[in-house]
């Protein structure tokens, strides 16, 4: 299976039923002083910039090589803005330290609640403690649940895809770095988006930035069959009630 496929199904919550034989998974639960309740909750709607955060990781093979690039992104939920980013060579927590030192630059006085998975990087107890002194809360995707941090995912293959298609020719780290960026500069600035009437994100941003007393409301249209599904769930717990 392709990884564009996986994280489609990832993000809509589709799942194989096909066994896996081939490996033997060992899943070792983070310990319980180490992560956050999934405080999000699914809300991925917020009402002003700097009040909800989330990130992840992602990574991309660079083309003749056994070479990757990790990419790591700070990402507000109101506009769809990458306040942060850092990339690397490794997916260490150095990766994760650099991209909030980005955001924190840019928005110093946020005290936004920051979501991701339980990777290792957010899991550790420094991580957890700087957050605290900048006045930030923690909320973590409940385990094996990618869906928790959709729109985060989403963005992730939006912006792959982005600089697929705008710099196909980048073949060597120094040169998928700077595409990157120059992808990630094109979104923001470049690309009109139909949720916020063919503004940008960074539209939206300066808008609410500029008038802090009327900041518009941009709410995400529920998909219908998500909607039916929760539905029926409701339905059934209902009727074993």
């Amino acid at each position: 299976m392709s990884v564009h496929f996986a994280r489609l199904m990832c993000v809509n919550g589709i799942y194989t039923s096909k066994a896996r034989f081939n490996k033997a998974y060992r899943y070792k639960a983070s310990r319980p002083e180490e992560t956050a309740e999934n405080t999000l909750h699914r809300d991925f709607n917020a009402g002003r910039p700097n009040e909800k955060w989330c990130t992840d990781i992602t990574e991309e093979k660079i083309p003749g090589t056994s070479q990757k690039i990790f990419i790591c992104t700070i990402f507000d939920l109101y506009d769809r803005f990458p306040v942060g980013y850092a990339l690397s060579k490794r997916n260490d927590t150095a990766l994760v330290k650099a991209a909030l030192s980005a955001a924190w630059d840019k928005e110093p006085d946020s005290h936004a609640m920051l979501h991701s998975d339980r990777g290792f990087q957010f899991t550790r107890a420094p991580f957890k403690h700087e957050l605290e002194e900048h006045g930030m809360s923690q909320s973590m995707s409940r385990a094996g649940r990618c869906i928790d941090n959709g729109p985060m995912e989403g963005w992730q293959g939006l912006i792959k895809e982005m600089r697929a298609v705008l710099y196909p020719n980048a073949n060597s780290y120094e040169s998928m770095e700077e595409a990157f960026k120059a992808s990630i500069d094109y979104y923001i600035y470049h690309d009109p988006q139909e949720r916020f009437n063919g503004k940008t994100s960074a539209q939206v941003r300066e808008e609410a930035k500029n008038n802090p007393d009327k900041v518009a409301a941009y709410p995400i249209k529920q998909d219908k069959r998500y909607i039916d599904f929760w539905r029926k769930v409701e339905t059934k717990k209902n009727q074993s009630a």
